[in-house]
């Protein structure tokens, strides 16, 4: 089969594709088409045929059900036995929007569109592209995500392109969705509205509505062999790369990352890291030594954890990147269940197959940061109150050790002071700042148990954490900015010492 491949522009132009891909839906073809959350695989609703199109395109089980587009509220009243008064809610908030909502169905929709059940799902989507085909098709349009079943969901045309191209009729393109996730559903048909799949609009704007909203067990764990899906992607393996991926948990989630991804890597499996755009820092400075060793260890940023809505956005097109660099193993950060992390943590536990690392608690991992003891004299006094704002931001506990202001003074005094905290105990790590960092690490050196290293860039940084366990960073305040000052900070800060016995023989020997 020649599948077309059309671009819509928004223009007059689009009006011919439309009514084209209509005439596909009527004839009982397939059209792939753009919605806000992802790209679905439409066919007639209304047609047994057509449903047994769509799964063979997709290799998708037959019990899996699917949902009914339509583009108007009044489309809606046939396709169901009853609408409840909490449907009628939902529908005024949300539609057209990314919820899909399920009923007890009318005997209009026949059974190879619902996967067998005596319920449909139905939503409204707001791309203006997926109203004007559903217009155009007549008919209410059934479709699951635009891709070969198990792999991840397509958000953009190329996605479908490279899963269904010879598959089906015609892709139309939009270009790449908005949010990137499927719909919430929400099942109606019991006394208390169900969530069975979290998506962009989650538990708490819907309790904003409805009162009390229950989530369906699978959102969560595992779903059993047995269980009949009500809901798309409820059952079956589902957004999944070519890769093992593992998710890992817990405080130390970061350093464990790393240990598991840098063995993979050493035991030569390409392998990847997926983190959020503040932690990638901690990964991509070993992750390059390593490629610079021959290993392969890759860094893929999922987003900002302050911005979820960018996790959501790029997820997908994320899990297919790894497919095309060949990753084989990919070990990947989790992120809160806030609203829309809910529906993230949801997609990436499928896309692991529920395969989750807890990683060791703080307390048992050497590295754990308690107390940052600093101290500088007069020349880096102005970025010593940088650093000190910085690491409160961070939420580290400090120890300002002096100079506390501009007038000239003596830093033996203040790097002895910061050296004897970090040898006592009383504080994890060190952080000097003079002119150039030489006089305070020399004397910090003096001090028994101290190994504070002059710092003028972040691989250095990096460096002196991993071969020499370094535990006084030293700076210069004449020769770097805050900028590049606050980067060094981190990456000492949080790269952990490698434990490599060559490493640990020559820290040996610079004690004795």
């Amino acid at each position: 089969m020649e599948t077309l491949f059309c671009t819509l522009t928004g223009g007059p132009g689009d009006e011919e594709i439309y009514r084209r891909a209509g005439e596909i839906i009527r004839a009982g073809g397939l059209v792939a088409f753009p919605t806000e959350t992802v790209y679905g695989l439409g066919g007639n609703g209304l047609n047994a045929a057509s449903s047994a199109k769509i799964y063979a395109a997709k290799g998708r089980p037959s019990d899996n059900p699917l949902i009914l587009h339509i583009a108007d509220i009044a489309e809606l009243a046939p396709l169901v036995s009853e609408i409840p008064a909490a449907a009628k809610r939902l529908a005024e908030a949300f539609w057209p929007g990314p919820m899909t909502l399920i009923f007890s169905k009318s005997s209009l929709v026949p059974d190879e569109t619902t996967g067998g059940l005596a319920t449909v799902a139905v939503r409204m989507p707001s791309h203006p592209a997926a109203q004007a085909f559903i217009r155009a098709a007549g008919v209410p349009i059934a479709a699951p995500s635009a891709n070969l079943s198990g792999r991840p969901s397509t958000t953009s045309a190329a996605h479908v392109r490279e899963d269904l191209d010879g598959r089906i009729d015609m892709i139309l393109d939009a270009g790449p969705s908005d949010i990137g996730l499927e719909s919430t559903i929400v099942d109606l048909t019991g006394s208390i509205p169900v969530i069975l799949r979290p998506g962009f609009i989650g538990r708490e704007r819907l309790e904003s509505i409805l009162g009390t909203v229950d989530i369906d067990k699978t959102v969560l764990t595992k779903p059993t062999e047995d269980l009949r899906p009500k809901a798309p992607g409820m059952k079956y393996r589902h957004y999944a790369p070519k890769a093992e991926v593992t998710l890992v948990e817990g405080e130390t989630a970061p350093e464990t990352i790393l240990a598991e991804a840098a063995r993979a890597a050493e035991a030569g499996k390409k392998t990847g890291i997926i983190c959020s755009d503040e932690t990638a820092v901690l990964y991509e400075a070993p992750a390059a030594r390593l490629r610079e060793e021959g290993h392969s260890l890759c860094v893929f940023r999922a987003g900002s954890r302050r911005a979820p809505e960018t996790v959501a956005r790029k997820l997908f097109d994320l899990l297919r990147q790894l497919d095309a660099e060949g990753i084989e193993t990919v070990y990947s950060e989790t992120f809160a269940e806030g609203e829309l992390g809910m529906a993230i943590m949801n997609r990436l536990r499928k896309a692991a197959g529920y395969r989750i690392l807890q990683a060791p608690p703080a307390g048992d991992n050497k590295e754990e940061k308690t107390m940052i003891a600093i101290g500088c004299d007069h020349g880096g006094y102005a970025l010593k109150q940088e650093i000190l704002q910085h690491l409160a931001k961070r939420g580290l506990e400090t120890k300002d050790l002096g100079c506390f202001s501009e007038a000239s003074c003596d830093y033996p005094v203040y790097a002895k002071a910061v050296a004897n905290a970090v040898a006592s105990g009383e504080a994890e790590k060190g952080i000097l700042i003079c002119g150039t960092g030489i006089g305070v690490s020399i004397t910090a050196n003096k001090v028994r148990g101290i190994r504070a290293a002059a710092v003028s860039d972040c691989f250095t940084a990096e460096a002196t954490r991993l071969h020499n366990d370094a535990n006084v960073l030293c700076m210069g305040a004449r020769t770097l900015g805050p900028g590049l000052a606050l980067k060094i900070v981190d990456i000492f800060l949080d790269t952990p010492f490698s434990g490599e016995e060559r490493h640990a023989r020559r820290i040996a020997q610079i004690e004795d």
